[in-house]
């Protein structure tokens, strides 16, 4: 994958923050987040931007950016999951700088690294990215705090943590119907 631009603009980000002398982490953090997803936003490959920006209609201040690896085409005609679907998937998250934060491997219930969930069970980031896939679909989808964990610390991510998914929808076992 090129990123030219959007790594260009990181490492700026990065060396920006490394010389301010605010003693808050989160204000430096945020800001590297900030410029991680303002990067991804321009990126472009063979002059058509890399990510798709998706904004839930049912969370009008939240968006996330999207980037689909394989032939939508192929998978057109497959189902699409509703809020309350319950769907597979395997996925792995990492943070901006490629640490690995939780896969489908180490939730593994169902044998064959699946995660079963329904997508409104789910931080709003990844909630949308579901239901805009269909069946076979592969993505990256890149989640900015504001619709992964917020201003705040959970667990072992940092407040201001932007969420990089690699996601597959394997399957859609019980499609809900909406009423």
């Amino acid at each position: 994958m090129k990123y030219g631009k959007y790594l260009t603009i990181a490492a700026f980000a990065l060396a920006l923050t490394s010389c301010l002398k605010d003693d808050d982490d989160n204000s430096d953090w945020r800001t590297l987040n900030d410029a991680y997803v303002a990067a991804a936003q321009i990126q472009e490959e063979n002059g058509v931007k890399t990510f798709t920006e998706v904004k839930p209609v049912w969370a009008p201040d939240s968006y996330i950016l999207m980037r689909w690896h394989n032939d939508r085409e192929k998978t057109s005609g497959n189902l699409s999951p509703l809020d309350n679907s319950t769907v597979n998937v395997i996925y792995s998250v990492t943070d901006i700088k490629g640490n690995m934060i939780d896969n489908s491997y180490a939730s593994t219930v169902y044998g064959d690294s699946i995660y079963q969930t329904q997508p409104c069970k789910n931080i709003v980031g990844f909630w949308a990215a579901l239901t805009q896939m269909k069946v076979g679909d592969k993505t990256t989808v890149i989640v900015p705090y504001t619709a992964g964990y917020g201003t705040v610390d959970y667990g072992a991510i940092p407040a201001y943590s932007t969420l990089v998914y690699n996601i597959e929808l394997r399957s859609i076992p019980a499609f809900q119907v909406n009423r």
